[in-house]
């Protein structure tokens, strides 16, 4: 994992004097910062040593001032550009700007320390600049975790709070947290929080357990339509309902919910379609492009479905879209009348 790979540089004191972060994972490239931060910076002179840019494009002059000046009683000084995009395919420098940054680099300038920092978003390997970090070894992708990664990262968490949960536990916080989800924007910001707030209503017991995860975690949005579907699935019309309710209570729009259920019958018929062709999960999970949460809880509702059915489900449901959108019935009302099934 490369954040593995830039903590370790950072410990041994050998990270780049500049160095492009970019990936998926917030909080890991912010922690890669603020560990290279405390690792350099006495913060004591940390006004004079350490800066942050938003951007450089339309302040370069102040910027290429900092990193290349001496730093004030200190071995380093840091630079950390936060949203470096004149790296991506997106934006550019102009080209005397441009010069200076790769002079910069080149020179080694050793008393300063230059973080270029792209969140969401993937480097250019056309320019110039990123094509010299590259053969500098001095760009890492920082990506969110996978789902191993994370029920270790949230049960190491409970340690250092030390606060004991079994690994089934942190499993399920992972998988209902929404991080593992197909293009989810949750970081470990928002995972953290979970385990801030579990931690912080166990410490007397010093043991996390299902019940107080259920009560107090926040389900994600795909994990609470996992569960309305299921219902929905074993015709069990209140339980699908208070689904339903809770829900719309923490605001979620009509629509998107009836959208979630919809792409969730979608991805079960796709299951069953390749499970029937004799693919086996891990051909499937590759094919579908889905983690191996998803995989298994679409294999458990598979079980009690078959094509002609998810047919028959899937035309109620279209019908009902269509009549939500021409105004023909309420939205809450259409939602409603999916829930029920069409059992």
């Amino acid at each position: 994992m490369s954040y593995k790979i830039v903590s370790d540089l950072i410990n041994k004191s050998k990270i780049p004097s500049c160095i492009l972060l970019y990936g998926t994972e917030d909080f890991l490239i912010d922690k890669a910062v603020n560990a290279t931060k405390l690792k350099y910076i006495d913060e004591n002179y940390e006004d004079m040593n350490y800066i942050e840019f938003d951007k450089i494009e339309d302040d370069f002059e102040s910027f290429y001032e900092f990193i290349t000046t001496f730093p004030f009683l200190s071995e380093k000084k840091i630079c950390v550009v936060k949203e470096a995009e004149f790296l991506t395919s997106t934006k550019s420098l102009n080209k005397t700007d441009e010069e200076k940054v790769i002079n910069f680099i080149e020179n080694k300038y050793d008393s300063c320390i230059l973080m270029f920092l792209i969140k969401g978003k993937k480097a250019d390997s056309r320019k110039k600049i990123v094509k010299i970090l590259k053969e500098s070894k001095a760009i890492y992708e920082i990506n969110k975790l996978s789902e191993g990664e994370l029920s270790k990262y949230i049960q190491d968490n409970f340690k250092e709070n030390k606060i004991d949960i079994n690994l089934l536990d942190a499993d399920y916080i992972a998988n209902n947290s929404g991080y593992l989800e197909y293009e989810s924007t949750i970081s470990l910001y928002e995972v953290n929080n979970e385990i801030e707030k579990l931690s912080s209503y166990c410490m007397n017991e010093k043991k996390v357990k299902r019940d107080d995860i259920d009560n107090l975690m926040i389900k994600s949005i795909e994990s609470n339509i996992f569960k309305l579907v299921d219902y929905i699935c074993e015709s069990q019309k209140e339980k699908a309902l208070e689904i339903l309710e809770d829900m719309l209570l923490n605001n979620t729009p009509e629509q998107y919910i009836i959208h979630m259920i919809i792409r969730q019958y979608r991805m079960i018929y796709q299951y069953i379609l390749l499970s029937n062709k004799g693919y086996n999960m891990d051909d499937i999970m590759d094919k579908m492009k889905i983690k191996k949460f998803v995989a298994s809880k679409l294999s458990k509702l598979s079980k009690n479905l078959s094509v002609k059915k998810i047919d028959g489900y899937m035309e109620h449901f279209l019908q009902i879209d269509k009549k939500i959108k021409t105004g023909e019935i309420d939205k809450k009302v259409g939602l409603e009348i999916i829930t029920n099934g069409i059992a």
